[in-house]
């Protein structure tokens, strides 16, 4: 819900210019300025995005023991790929990132702890049995498959994260002049960016043929659809009847005509 906008200012400059009659007048020329705050921005993001991605590929790459082995297999390889590019996408979001803004329900700060603790087994688990060939999926086919599922959910999870722009946080907040975003994806379902990452974490799984993953990837439907109660109650509070002629517009929360 949340970002910075980008500035940009111009200084004019008063320039002498005579004419034949012998008078004179000002013409105003404009010199150009950007202002650093869209670039802090996008710094500030890309750091964000790297400082949480890494250590979770580095934690993939452990669970499956030999980096050398790890990238040997292109979809392996490939998730290796869209998590950074998505990571470097992000960065260009104008998302807030950690902004709390005009306001936050800090209440919902609790279910950050099992979002966290389910992200760092999912990273290291299913690698590490994909090496040993234990609870997978027979078959390189699912690889693949995954590969795909998750480019569109990276895909949904970004362009979710765009469309929100500096509304968007990582924290349940609104921000400075904060309106509701009803077009787009989220014409569709109301948390396009959760559906993006559930999306993410199951083709991950794929990639991987972890059954272990799926599993994982379901018990994290929950602090999820915690967050999304949150999210939802706090947004009411805020916005009023809009929200609920959203919400009644907009029917699904998470998953099209299941949630």
């Amino acid at each position: 819900m949340r970002g910075h906008f980008l500035l940009l200012t111009s200084h004019l400059k008063l320039a002498r210019s005579p004419i034949p009659s012998g008078a004179t007048f000002y013409v105003a020329r404009p010199s150009r300025s950007i202002a650093p705050s869209s670039l802090n921005s996008a710094f500030k993001n890309l750091s964000f995005a790297i400082g949480g991605t890494l250590p979770l590929l580095a934690l993939t790459i452990l669970g499956w023991g030999d980096w050398k082995t790890f990238f040997s297999n292109p979809a392996r390889a490939g998730v290796i790929i869209l998590a950074l590019a998505g990571a470097i996408a992000y960065a260009f979001s104008g998302s807030s990132g950690l902004g709390i803004g005009r306001r936050e329900d800090r209440s919902s700060r609790w279910i950050f702890v099992p979002l966290i603790l389910i992200a760092i087994v999912f990273a290291w688990l299913p690698p590490h049995l994909d090496r040993l060939n234990r609870w997978t999926i027979d078959g390189n086919t699912v690889r693949y498959l995954g590969l795909i599922i998750t480019a569109i959910g990276g895909f949904v999870r970004v362009a979710a994260v765009f469309e929100l722009g500096h509304r968007f946080s990582v924290f349940v907040a609104v921000q400075p002049d904060h309106r509701l975003k009803t077009d787009g994806f989220y014409r569709f379902v109301r948390h396009p960016s959760y559906l993006g990452a559930l999306l993410v974490m199951t083709g991950w799984a794929l990639v991987f043929r972890s059954v272990i993953g799926l599993l994982l990837t379901a018990a994290m439907c929950v602090p999820i659809i915690a967050l999304i109660r949150a999210e939802e109650e706090f947004l009411v509070r805020e916005f009023g009847e809009q929200y609920r002629s959203y919400q009644q517009h907009t029917r699904w929360r998470l998953f099209p005509l299941i949630y």
